[in-house]
């Protein structure tokens, strides 16, 4: 099946749960823009009191409110013309004047007349006609675009809030589907015979409210011309198969979709509602996932562990999608898709990516994809206010962060356009098996190579810069694994000759030793003479090197005898030749893979190394006090 019908499914599937938030004929209103006047009546359509939905506001807060109202396929797609929403609409067409009043009163009449009508509906339809509703709103003073909506209170009815009933939006759609006149027609999405859609909704994103996803059949400008004498002859859509659709689409966006601007990127399971997968792309939420898993299948010292060393995602996203519940409940939901949309103009969304695969290569594909790329990240635990350690992929804003940089300000639509196209890229490579774009490879390692480049506040940012260096390293650790068939380690490779790896590794030792030294001499500078000639470095290492070791004689007496000298030493031993260690070509990629392995692994061994070698030294010493 198409994206189309696996909407349709899924939401036949769920309608129980769907019906009262996303029910057909309808679509939604809230208090961002302006406030929502409540007015309340009872069951005889007598006016009682009104109240205020005051306009959204978080520093006064006012939380956003989402209301659900009726609409008639003209009203929906309604501009400057007059088409009345059936029950709940702006002051303009309820305070008792004008054409607009006339429309919305005969729409409403029919309704209440109509043997599908509430008695909530009757009570609306009484209080209308009494033309009171200016009057009865004269303090609250409403604009005409301000929505106004009904609470009926009724001794029989406890649900007095009707855009909160469920039998009222019910009574509506089959009241509407009996007024559709036309010829039913093939829908080709279904193969039944249903009354067409003559108009399709918009809204179906909050980041584009006025784009569609189809267009209409209009007898005017170039939706058919060319091809069609006339609008039938194109494909037809029932009216119940396209509110299906984009109801359970408008539920996927609201509750999976992860947005960057107008963009939306979703996953969901045929047939399913619940969060069961994993998205498409991570984001923060990847920490949340881990501690809920890790939880449940292990003992406090293995917790201990991870929070030490970090927890391989990768490793973890298998064991917890298979044996916590993930695997049973989609046993019987085969089908996974993954979808991106987009609004190209304000009044055109459109999927701009769709793959629908197994649930099973769905889960091996995510899986896969924290494997190959995976490496061990830093992420910001919110709740206990401090970094956490994982091993897994770097998350695809990471990935833009380090080949693109950070964007110029909270509105810079340049960088937005960029995101919107890497998002799609990088998809292509989790659930197409794409190689990396080898530009994105290039770009990221030339960023970490320029370290100072990385500020913040003005200054060097260490935290920013080893955030791009963990990034790129996942980078090219994955385009080194797919080109050259080879894997490439997450911890040091001691044995490992290459020249790229070894400079780089000298250089990560030279960066720790000084880093040492002004620790030790209470110094807040934190830019070493490794950081200061990286850039320099990738491209002359040989020369460079003479550099940076020179700039370290003042520190070297300080702490000779450390681990970070001791490396140096050992590691210039390992160069095949001398004419490899003289060699002052370009590095490529490893050689930050090298870096970040040395300053690891000598960090390793202050904290592990060291820590034996006192508890050695502090044992002869008891066994002494014991001999005397």
């Amino acid at each position: 099946m198409g994206l189309w019908q696996n909407l349709v499914v899924s939401y036949d599937k769920n309608t129980e749960a769907l019906k009262k938030m996303y029910p057909l004929s309808t679509t939604s209103i809230s208090n961002n823009g302006d406030k929502i006047v409540v007015i309340i009546i009872d069951g005889k359509g007598n006016f009682i009191r009104s109240r205020i939905i005051e306009k959204a506001n978080r520093k006064k807060g006012v939380e956003t409110e989402i209301i659900t109202i009726p609409v008639t396929e003209k009203s929906l797609g309604r501009s400057s013309g007059v088409a009345s929403h059936p029950v709940f609409d702006q002051f303009g067409y309820l305070k008792g004047d004008g054409k607009k009043y006339d429309d919305y009163l005969a729409q409403l009449q029919s309704f209440a007349e109509s043997g599908f009508a509430t008695d909530q509906i009757k009570a609306i339809y009484q209080y209308i006609e009494k033309r009171t509703v200016a009057l009865d709103l004269a303090a609250i003073k409403p604009k005409d675009k301000t929505f106004v909506i009904f609470q009926v209170e009724m001794s029989k009815k406890p649900q007095t809030k009707v855009w909160e009933d469920e039998s009222f939006f019910t009574a509506w759609h089959q009241y509407y589907l009996s007024t559709k006149e036309d010829a039913r027609l093939l829908d080709y999405i279904t193969g039944a015979e249903q009354s067409r859609a003559i108009s399709h909704p918009k809204k179906i994103s909050n980041a584009s409210a006025n784009s569609k996803l189809v267009s209409d059949n209009d007898t005017t400008n170039y939706t058919f011309r060319g091809k069609f004498t006339a609008s039938l002859e194109a494909v037809s859509i029932g009216y119940e198969s396209s509110q299906k659709a984009h109801q359970f689409l408008r539920y996927l966006i609201n509750n999976r979709g992860y947005y960057c601007g107008e963009q939306v990127v979703l996953s969901f399971t045929v047939g399913f509602t619940e969060k069961l997968l994993p998205p498409p792309i991570e984001d923060e939420s990847i920490w949340r996932f881990l501690q809920e898993s890790s939880t449940e299948t292990e003992n406090d010292a293995q917790i201990d562990l991870h929070a030490e060393t970090g927890i391989d995602y990768a490793d973890t996203l298998k064991k917890t999608l298979e044996g916590f519940g993930y695997g049973k409940a989609l046993t019987q939901h085969a089908k996974t898709a993954v979808i991106v949309l987009d609004a190209a103009t304000a009044g055109r969304l459109s999927i701009t990516f769709y793959r629908e695969l197994d649930r099973n290569e769905y889960l091996e594909k995510i899986a896969d994809w924290h494997d190959g790329c995976k490496w061990s990240l830093k992420l910001w635990d919110k709740k206990n206010k401090k970094y956490v350690l994982y091993i897994g992929a770097p998350s695809v804003d990471r990935i833009i962060e380090a080949v693109y940089g950070k964007p110029r300000g909270s509105k810079d639509e340049s960088y937005i356009k960029i995101k919107k196209g890497a998002r799609e890229r990088l998809l292509r490579c989790i659930f197409d098996g794409a190689f990396l774009p080898t530009d994105y490879v290039v770009a990221a390692i030339r960023r970490a190579s320029n370290p100072l480049g990385i500020t913040g506040n003005g200054k060097f940012d260490r935290n920013g810069f080893e955030r791009i260096l963990a990034t790129t390293c996942a980078l090219v650790r994955k385009d080194y694994q797919q080109r050259n068939r080879e894997g490439c380690e997450l911890n040091i490779e001691l044995d490992r000759t290459n020249r790229d790896y070894l400079y780089g590794r000298l250089l990560g030792a030279a960066d720790k030793l000084e880093e040492y030294a002004l620790y030790k001499k209470d110094s807040n500078r934190i830019v070493t003479a490794a950081i200061r000639h990286m850039q320099t470095f990738a491209q002359r290492p040989f020369r460079t090197w003479q550099t940076i070791h020179s700039c370290l004689n003042p520190y070297i007496q300080t702490v000779k005898g450390g681990f970070a000298f001791q490396e140096i030493e050992a590691i210039k031993n390992k160069f095949v030749s001398v004419a490899d260690y003289e060699k002052d070509e370009p590095l490529n990629g490893s050689y930050l893979i090298g870096y970040y392995h040395e300053r690891a692994y000598i960090d390793y061994l202050v904290k592990n190394v060291g820590k034996n070698e006192k508890l050695t030294e502090h044992n002869e010493q008891e066994g002494n006090n014991d001999g005397k």
